[in-house]
């Protein structure tokens, strides 16, 4: 019995479905290596509070546990635009001034 072989077209996928899936691969890379400093960290502090805030950290990370939404807080995000673009142009007054 000979198996039918499927043209190559068949077996392509679309880039944008490859460029999500290779995204998708770098944040969960870059997750895991940001909770293992965290665990590093935790041993090597001799401070109680700080392994106890590294543990936390990279159990956060690790879970991908939201510690809040902008649901949470309406509006938050709008005031901090509206903060740092008071802040931008002070900036750029004191330059130019």
């Amino acid at each position: 019995m000979t198996a039918s072989v499927k043209p190559i077209a068949a077996l392509d996928v679309p880039l944008s479905a490859v460029e999500a899936e290779a995204e998708r691969i770098w944040a969960e890379r870059e997750r895991r290596v940001a909770a293992l400093y965290f665990r590093q960290a935790a041993t090597r502090t001799a401070s109680p509070s700080d392994r106890i805030a590294f543990a936390l950290d990279a159990h956060l990370i690790r879970e991908q546990v939201p510690v809040s939404t902008d649901a949470d807080y309406p509006g938050w995000a709008e005031h901090i635009a509206a903060l740092q673009a008071a802040n931008l142009n002070a900036r750029k007054e004191a330059s130019h001034g």
